[in-house]
């Protein structure tokens, strides 16, 4: 199964348990609080990878952007869920080099889907201070797509294709302010521990054939900072992501391994709550 295969069904899943989530309220009434919500993102990003002596070897940045939605609700007592999904991607700048070593500039094509699954417990009353402690599991999938460069001395530089998966616990605290009736800020910041870390690289072209590799487990910081105003919601956030170097494999007579890396995103969401 490829990737778009596995995002489109995973998608549909999605939709599924959001859809039946849906029908519930409707059906429970006042037995049921939560809301809906749908947005966009743009967000500055930045991948980076070192060599073991700590000097980096690349740096990827440009702007990606995202479509998701999440729905948040307290099913029974202060107990709450939220479940989301996003779609991401962009075009990016690379800036590194060959494998002999030489500078090398080139783009780098990104597309990805995030997913995650939380259970809370609410503390507090929504017409004034909320807090929320939580936990839960993300996941996430994108192609990471080197496009063909040029090297400082004017040789063509080949890309590849990479396909990356990481499996996660999230750990965190939500903080909601009710202003007034119509306006709320909101707040939350965590930890992200990853259980399971895969990289799948495509070096058929350079005669090597599949690799895949499993980069180290790291822990990463989230965060997000809004306002709702009616319906309208906006915040900033950022998303951090942290590999340690793999473990070598040896294929085609060569020893492959992912370098130390990291990934950062600051960003802008504007969506609209239901």
């Amino acid at each position: 199964m490829n990737l778009l295969s596995f995002v489109l069904i995973r998608l549909r899943r999605t939709a599924l348990v959001l859809a039946l989530a849906s029908a519930g309220i409707m059906v429970c009434g006042t037995a049921w609080a939560g809301d809906v919500n749908i947005y966009t993102a743009v967000s500055s990003f930045s991948w980076k990878e070192f060599n073991d002596n700590g000097s980096r070897l690349l740096k990827e940045s440009g702007t990606l952007y995202g479509i998701g939605g999440s729905y948040w609700w307290i099913p029974r007592g202060p107990v709450s869920l939220q479940a989301g999904a996003e779609l991401f991607g962009g075009n990016v700048d690379y800036d590194g080099m060959t494998q002999s070593g030489i500078q090398s500039s080139t783009t780098v094509d990104y597309f990805g889907v995030k997913l995650k699954i939380e259970a809370g417990h609410v503390f507090g009353s929504a017409d004034n201070v909320q807090i929320e402690p939580f936990g839960g599991l993300g996941f996430a999938a994108w192609l990471r797509t080197i496009n063909d460069g040029t090297s400082a001395n004017g040789a063509k530089a080949y890309g590849y294709r990479e396909n990356w998966k990481t499996l996660h616990v999230r750990l965190g605290l939500r903080a909601r302010l009710g202003v007034s009736t119509q306006v709320r800020l909101f707040a939350e910041s965590g930890v992200k521990l990853p259980v399971y870390n895969e990289n799948s690289v495509d070096l058929n072209s350079f005669g090597i054939g599949d690799v895949t590799l499993h980069p180290g487990r790291q822990a990463s910081l989230f965060g997000e900072l809004g306002l709702q105003f009616r319906h309208l919601k906006t915040s900033l956030f950022y998303d951090g992501m942290r590999f340690s170097r793999s473990d070598d494999e040896h294929a085609g007579g060569y020893i492959v391994y992912q370098p130390r890396s990291t990934a950062d995103l600051i960003g802008l969401k504007l969506g609209y709550v239901f």
